[in-house]
């Protein structure tokens, strides 16, 4: 059988934005991930069709799915960008073992908390950092297009991710977060009702655990108002607006929030998440389990004892990952 000539017009940047806009699942959020306009992915992806010599995307179909050549060509698109990857890596890490680069995606609530942590602790891991936070789909995004070489998110969101190793981070419950002046009983129930829950949005690994709990609880409540910022959703609850589910990692970023909240455990219905940190196989050698281990030692020596002090009957429920 002959092998099919590579186009001598054929761009690798193709292959990016065809990546980036199966993950998205539109051409238009996309762009915003990649830093073009919609037009701009639009083009890019009828020239790779034209390529190819095939449709990659049913795009009568909102959101657009991917054809059966489009998910053949997401795979052997992944492992190439993969490759090229480790083949930067190898050919630019220095003989100190100093990366080139490090780019590291994570949720708004650990970016501010660990984030300039890591870097004052760990610089000399890499000549150039980046961190950067957002909702899971963009942190998917990024990995998958090799903008980000590691992710922190929930480990659910991990489960379907092939050829990646992962490191357990931290445990956390999910708390019960009310004005000062709250009336109504602090416990999670139906008479919260006649309050406004604030809502993280659905776009967020926080808001789909949260609201798949309600839903096995059977406890529904009048949607109103959600914030994808862990901030605002905070303050917003400090402003008397309504209660809402948060996690003590999400409260330590916003300052002096706990003096501003009644913060109480969820009894009945008690659920956590799970942070994972997640990177390629073999790509970045030592610097996963190096990053992790400081990491959880962030955790133990400046985080935890601060948010214990102000809540001590979280100090059995925050755990820290051994693997």
């Amino acid at each position: 059988m002959s092998k099919a000539q590579i186009p001598h017009n054929f761009e690798f940047r193709a292959l990016q934005v065809f990546v980036t806009t199966a993950e998205q699942g539109s051409m238009t959020q996309a762009a915003k991930v990649l830093g073009l306009t919609q037009s701009g992915v639009s083009q890019i992806i009828a020239g790779l069709e034209e390529t190819v010599g095939r449709q990659l995307f049913d795009r009568g179909m909102r959101p657009i799915i991917l054809t059966k050549v489009g998910q053949v060509l997401l795979r052997q698109s992944q492992k190439i960008i993969g490759d090229l990857q480790h083949a930067f890596v190898e050919a630019t890490e220095s003989d100190s073992g100093e990366l080139p680069s490090l780019n590291i995606a994570m949720p708004e609530s650990l970016a501010n908390v660990l984030g300039p942590r890591l870097y004052r602790r760990r610089s000399d891991i890499a000549k150039f950092w980046r961190i950067s936070n957002g909702l899971m789909p963009e942190q998917r995004a990024k990995f998958n297009t090799h903008a980000a070489d590691l992710i922190i998110t929930e480990e659910s969101n991990t489960s379907d991710m092939i050829d990646v190793e992962r490191y357990s981070v931290f445990t956390e419950p999910y708390v019960l977060i009310f004005p000062k002046d709250f009336a109504l009983p602090q416990e999670l129930g139906p008479h919260l009702a006649d309050s406004t829950l604030i809502r993280f949005s659905l776009r967020s690994s926080a808001g789909r655990q949260t609201e798949a709990q309600l839903s096995r609880l059977q406890l529904k409540f009048p949607s109103q108002i959600e914030f994808d910022s862990v901030v605002g959703h905070a303050k917003a609850v400090s402003y008397g607006l309504g209660w809402g589910i948060t996690t003590p990692l999400c409260l330590f970023q916003v300052p002096g929030i706990f003096e501003e909240l009644t913060v109480q455990p969820i009894v009945r219905g008690k659920f956590g998440r799970r942070m994972t940190m997640v990177a390629r196989e073999q790509i970045l050698g030592s610097a996963p389990r190096t990053l992790v281990e400081e990491c959880r030692l962030i955790l133990k020596d400046e985080v935890f004892p601060d948010i214990v002090a102000k809540l001590p009957w979280l100090e059995e429920l925050l755990t820290l990952g051994d693997d």
